[in-house]
């Protein structure tokens, strides 16, 4: 069984584009590698767009492009990375192209049928001689033997005979030649275009050229990738975790509330669970990887940038508290001013101006909580703005 594609909006009035794929199956992009190359001035479609694949007796639709498949009629996206069964005359949507699929059947090769063999003889001939004389027929005619069995006009002399044996009708015996089994066909160009068309994949979402790597070395390197994924999801939860620990100490933001974020990344408890929800095995409502990675990287920095703006202001504000015109009102406020401005009043003025300050210990670091808050508060909100048209 053979697939056929044909491009179905083909404007320019030329027959349209066809493609026959065999069981070894191909790639369909705009690619100078895919087995199907189909130029495309709107680029909407990828360099490696579809992946045509071949198993027991069926035809399957693989979508491995950015922009995705559609499935005309249903206007229903293929799922990435999964094989979609083949039916006689679908229709696909790549980018802005449109192909039809068909199915079409070899027919069986089978030789001419030879015509029944028909006896020169009948079968009944000789069995009922009375038969013969009831229909007229004298026994003579009845017994008189074919003409197939007539003597021959002579028999030839075989000494006679000076022909070669080359010229004769005998078949020379010789030694048969030994039958070369066939070998049986493997379906290597199926698993390497597969093959190819993954690793091709997996450089394009790394950024780099997979092509000075033999198959050992990509297996390798994927591998390592998966433990450097394993190692960026743990660092990542540890960093939430110490995020929220200082939100809880300074009672900022929204600590505390015990509500699930729909974030694989922060409601795991463990590494296995974050990176099994983050491929896809996660619960129902939850956000995809891209935007829970995204979500947790936007929260990390704009609470970085929130204390670094809330410890500036304590700073700031703890400067003006023991500036030396905020001394002196303090000073007066309580009634005991200096009589005399001199340094040795003031500094004993400070003394018991710091020493009550000591003693009211709770006060002073309450006020300090208050304006660390209040400012992380205030810049938190300010930094939201800019990701408010942001998903995640």
């Amino acid at each position: 069984m053979q697939l056929v594609f044909e491009l179905c909006d083909a404007a320019t009035g030329e027959p349209p584009l066809r493609k026959v794929f065999e069981s070894t199956g191909g790639v369909i992009g705009r690619g100078a590698g895919c087995d199907w190359v189909i130029p495309d001035a709107s680029r909407l479609l990828s360099s490696h767009h579809a992946l045509i694949s071949y198993r027991d007796g069926q035809y399957f639709l693989t979508d491995i492009s950015r922009n995705g498949i559609r499935l005309i009629g249903t206007d229903t996206p293929l799922h990435k990375g999964q094989a979609h069964l083949i039916v006689e005359g679908e229709v696909f949507l790549l980018g802005s192209l449109s192909i039809r699929a068909s199915l079409v059947v070899q027919a069986a090769r089978t030789g001419p049928q030879l015509p029944a063999f028909r006896g020169i003889i009948p079968d009944d001939a000789y069995l009922d001689p009375l038969d013969a004389l009831v229909h007229g027929q004298s026994p003579e005619a009845t017994l008189e033997r074919p003409s197939v069995f007539k003597d021959p006009a002579g028999v030839p002399d075989p000494w006679a005979c000076r022909d070669s044996v080359e010229r004769d009708h005998l078949v020379v015996p010789s030694r048969a030649a030994p039958c070369a089994e066939a070998l049986p066909v493997k379906p290597v160009a199926c698993t390497a275009s597969d093959d190819s068309a993954f690793w091709a994949r997996f450089g394009e979402a790394l950024g780099i050229c997979l092509d000075t790597l033999d198959a050992s070395g990509r297996e390798a390197l994927a591998i390592k990738v998966a433990g450097l994924l394993r190692q960026s999801v743990d660092g990542l939860q540890q960093s939430l975790r110490t995020h929220d620990e200082l939100k809880h100490e300074f009672n900022l933001g929204e600590a505390g509330r015990l509500v699930k974020s729909q974030n694989p990344l922060k409601d795991s408890v463990d590494v296995q669970g974050a990176i099994s929800a983050l491929l896809g095995a996660g619960e129902l409502g939850q956000l995809p990887a891209e935007l829970a990675i995204a979500q947790v990287y936007r929260d990390i920095q704009v609470h970085q940038v929130a204390m670094l703006v809330a410890c500036r202001t304590v700073a700031r504000n703890t400067l003006v508290a023991f500036s030396p015109g905020h001394l002196l009102l303090c000073f007066e406020r309580v009634g005991k001013s200096p009589r005399f401005a001199v340094d040795g009043a003031h500094w004993r003025a400070y003394r018991r101006h710091y020493q009550q300050r000591m003693e009211d210990d709770a006060q002073g670091e309450h006020q300090l909580r208050a304006d660390f808050a209040r400012a992380y508060d205030e810049q938190v909100r300010l930094v939201s703005t800019l990701y408010a048209g942001y998903p995640g």
